[in-house]
């Protein structure tokens, strides 16, 4: 990990508040008035409001880049199952299943996702201790809870990367290595545990976290963008759905569907729009570096996009099972990395500047979510056909009614299939695969969970410079 490569103190501070200046998530907010992260001495840092808000901005900016909530990741997790086609050669071998622990791009995951949980670790470990009378209690506590929330939510992005899913042993698979204190200048070599380790500390964080977020911020971008109590909720649904813990899954998710700052969009205007729609959007503008890349990646070549990311034809015959799916009209077609004709998404339509926010957590994934888990409770119910119908009418398509299902399996994998339609393209169709217990891939019903090579391997630069992973890489590789 990074805490690895660190040689002194001093210097601490410039990849922990990496993004501090104007071109960060906030990108010079009234109410910070900073100096370039270069000129700022470790001394002076954590010793004042104004710093810890530095410091927690930080977090939230690291987390933009490319490898960890740019898009990267994201797409890994449409390609790597059945939404995608992957035509670009920087990642054909992830896509192919033959990538190797040596992948500098696997390797930058890792890294960046622990960067940011590190300036995440600093925040809950140093700002209680801040000397400042200015720095109110609730403030002290909601940066904290934030730096928590943030925290939990990069560790559940890495897991789902890097380990199998609850469903193989129960969670007892291994997981990947937990750091929560910052960093004081002695290198430590944590193990990897279990996946219900890492998952117990997200639930732990978000559960600790939840009673001293904010509910809103007043201004749409903040109130999006910095965590809330909204998105500590629906992170817990989600989890808990992971987890197939129905009952809570069920409960966070109404939760977030009970709160006034949320509501189900009436169209599809509200990408990159901080609407009601979004829970918690990675918040990225045209002077961010390194920063969203989804555009890139999603468009055809003649928008100056990779051409890289087309529908894969298992997604398209979802779409054309049912005519007039305006889900399906958010698309065009454009000419693909290897040249053919292909159909790509209109989701993210920035490419230069690439400036399309990052949607972590809609609104319209707790429908879903309490949807999937009454229905795995309580078998055919009208509240999770309520549920599918509200996204339905807005797609334009028939609504259902409590005699359309004559099984809770057929229930189940119609509202999955409606989760696929409405989730495609923001990175959550290989874990809803694999934790159902389908194949990544129809030509290969072996790409089930907790086969070799469906979760990327360990970075073989970790394994070299920790003994704890030493002999701890994943199967197959």
């Amino acid at each position: 990990m990074k805490t690895a490569k660190m040689n002194g103190q001093k210097k601490i501070l410039i990849w922990l508040l990496a993004g501090l200046t104007c071109t960060s998530l906030f990108s010079c907010s009234k109410d910070l008035d900073q100096e370039p992260e270069q000129q700022i001495p470790t001394e002076d840092v954590f010793t004042s409001g104004p710093t810890a808000l530095s410091a927690l901005y930080g977090v939230y900016s690291r987390s933009q880049r490319q490898e960890v909530f740019g898009g990267q990741p994201q797409i890994i997790a449409d390609f790597m199952a059945d939404n995608v086609n992957y035509l670009g050669s920087s990642m054909s071998d992830i896509s192919n299943f033959i990538t190797s622990p040596s992948s500098s791009i696997v390797s930058e995951m890792w890294r960046i996702h622990f960067d940011a949980i590190m300036g995440a670790n600093a925040v809950v470990d140093k700002v209680p201790g801040i000397q400042d009378a200015s720095f109110t209690t609730a403030d002290r506590k909601m940066y904290v809870a934030e730096a928590k929330f943030m925290r939990a939510i990069l560790y559940f992005d890495l897991l789902n990367l890097f380990s199998q899913p609850y469903q193989v042993s129960q969670g007892g698979a291994p997981g990947i290595p937990v750091v929560t204190a910052a960093f004081d200048g002695t290198i430590t070599y944590p193990a990897r545990g279990t996946v219900n380790d890492v998952q117990a500390q997200i639930e732990k964080d978000l559960l600790e976290a939840l009673p001293d977020l904010s509910d809103t911020f007043s201004d749409p971008m903040l109130a999006r963008g910095r965590a809330t109590k909204g998105a500590a909720n629906a992170l817990l649904s989600r989890l808990y759905l992971y987890r197939e813990q129905w009952d809570k899954a069920a409960q966070y998710a109404k939760a977030v569907l009970d709160a006034p700052y949320y509501k189900l969009a009436g169209d599809y205007a509200f990408y990159d729009g901080n609407t009601k729609e979004d829970v918690f959007s990675i918040q990225n503008t045209d002077t961010d570096p390194g920063g969203s890349s989804w555009g890139y990646f999603y468009r055809p070549t003649g928008v100056n996009g990779s051409g890289a990311c087309p529908f894969s034809p298992e997604l398209i015959q979802a779409f054309s099972a049912e005519a007039g799916d305006k889900r399906f009209a958010m698309s065009d077609e454009g000419t693909a990395a290897n040249l053919e004709k292909r159909r790509f998404t209109l989701k993210f339509p920035s490419v230069s500047p690439a400036k399309d926010n990052s949607p972590m957590i809609r609104v319209t994934e707790m429908y879903l979510n309490r949807a999937e888990a009454l229905a795995a409770t309580n078998g055919v119910n009208q509240e999770s056909i309520d549920l599918m119908n509200a996204l339905r009418k807005r797609a334009g398509l028939d609504e259902w009614t409590i005699t359309t299902f004559a099984t809770t399996d057929a229930l189940i994998t119609a509202i999955l299939n409606e989760r696929r339609k409405e989730l495609c393209f923001e990175g959550h169709r290989r874990m809803d695969v694999l934790r159902r217990g389908q194949s990544l891939r129809a030509n290969d019903p072996e790409k089930k969970a907790g086969a070799d090579r469906v979760i990327l391997p360990i970075p073989q630069r970790e394994i070299d410079l920790s003994p704890a992973l030493k002999g701890h890489q994943n199967p197959g590789y």
